[in-house]
């Protein structure tokens, strides 16, 4: 008997033995499968920026509840959700931060360049903690957990789409600034968000594949647009320069992205998708049409410049102090949210393009990112190369 029983044990460890590896080659197949399939699908989003792309979600370190409030939900996902709806992800690892309501900037690409351009100490309200940088350290924290998976039990990086989208609150930083020291703080900032890109790239076992969309005209919100009243003699020059620098941002991004080697980059053109929908609103309101017939149908957007969210002020002190806010009735219909912010509908088309760019394989730089190439090309612009906008006389 006891024979028969280690026969038994052995053809049952055996069969198991036989299922198993059934089951490893299966998984193996689907799983190259879906690589095969890849500009459909993606397994995981990994979010890095500021309010623009923070989904409330934490991986690691969530701040106080006290610091960001409650997440309405009238005001829609963010442009990263729709992305993983359209990639079909699994997970979204959420590492971008909120404007904190005790500070008042958020998160930069680096804070120590921000304080070094405007020489301001810790004690401004300026939260230093959320830059690029930083978020980047707490996702390699993250990840190195998962590395102690068996590789065969765990999804490849081939299927990770990291998003990087830095650049509102390092532009509302730079306007006081005189345009030499705010253009070479841009240069500065954009050479560390590459050094960080090539930190996540020396961490993944294949070529990343990045996201970075440009930089919406700051001067268009809400918030920019609110002082003209209040500084009318100074808001020209003010919008001018701070125009400069949005342009030089976006041209500098640009020229990054196009050199870097170690990866794909996708870049939607933020300011063209929103300002073509308030084109679009602005022709259908005067029955107007375009070359491309504009106008033919309603827009997307009722309200391009009012923000669903508003301040109701009163004269006095006390008044100001504790000012109500105002919801909109239809929160779909604004282009903004709030004073600084895109609704969800404005997010919902910058999504939907990004998955577009990944999908058609849209990359800025298609050469350099499968030439292999380890070296990371510089930038040695000159100032105003391959940039045409010029500021007035006096600056």
């Amino acid at each position: 008997m006891r024979i028969l029983s280690r026969l038994h044990a052995c053809a049952g460890a055996t069969f198991l033995l036989f299922l198993y590896f059934i089951w490893l080659q299966y998984s193996t197949y689907i799983d190259n499968s879906t690589q095969a399939n890849w500009p459909g699908k993606a397994h995981r989003i990994v979010v890095f920026g500021d309010d623009w792309s923070d989904t409330g979600n934490y991986r690691v370190s969530p701040p106080p509840q006290s610091w960001v409030g409650t997440r309405d939900p009238d005001r829609g996902e963010v442009w990263v959700e729709t992305l993983c709806k359209e990639l079909t992800c699994d997970t979204i690892d959420n590492f971008a931060r909120s404007l904190p309501e005790t500070a008042s900037a958020g998160s930069m690409v680096d804070a120590d360049v921000s304080a070094q351009a405007t020489s301001r100490n810790s004690n401004d309200g300026i939260v230093t903690s959320f830059d690029f940088k930083t978020q980047v350290r707490q996702f390699l924290t993250y990840d190195k957990g998962s590395r102690y998976i068996p590789k065969r039990f765990r999804r490849v990086d081939q299927r990770t789409v990291f998003t990087v989208f830095f650049g509102l609150w390092d532009l509302l930083e730079y306007p006081d600034l005189h345009v030499e020291f705010a253009m070479r703080a841009i240069e500065n900032s954009l050479t560390a968000l590459f050094q960080n890109l090539d930190v996540l790239a020396d961490h993944a076992t294949v070529p990343i594949k990045v996201v970075i969309p440009s930089m919406l005209d700051v001067t268009f919100l809400p918030r920019f647009q609110s002082r003209k009243n209040a500084t009318q003699e100074h808001f020209a020059e003010k919008q001018h320069h701070l125009v400069f620098l949005w342009a030089y941002w976006n041209n500098v991004l640009f020229q990054r992205a196009t050199q870097w080697t170690k990866g794909k980059v996708f870049m939607p053109d933020l300011n063209t998708l929103i300002m073509d929908q308030v084109r679009a609103k602005q022709l259908h309101s005067r029955h107007i049409s375009d070359a491309s017939g504009s106008s033919e149908q309603a827009s997307l957007f009722e309200f391009v410049e009012q923000p669903c969210l508003s301040s109701k002020r009163g004269s006095s002190v006390t008044d100001l102090q504790a000012a109500a806010i105002e919801k909109c009735l239809d929160p779909a219909l604004h282009l903004f949210w709030d004073d600084l912010h895109l609704s969800g509908t404005a997010h919902r088309q910058i999504g939907r393009h990004a998955a577009n760019l990944i999908r058609t394989n849209q990359t800025v730089n298609p050469e350099r990112a499968t030439n292999g190439s380890a070296t990371n090309a510089s930038f040695d612009g000159q100032e105003g190369e391959g940039f045409n906008l010029k500021l007035p006389p006096g600056y």
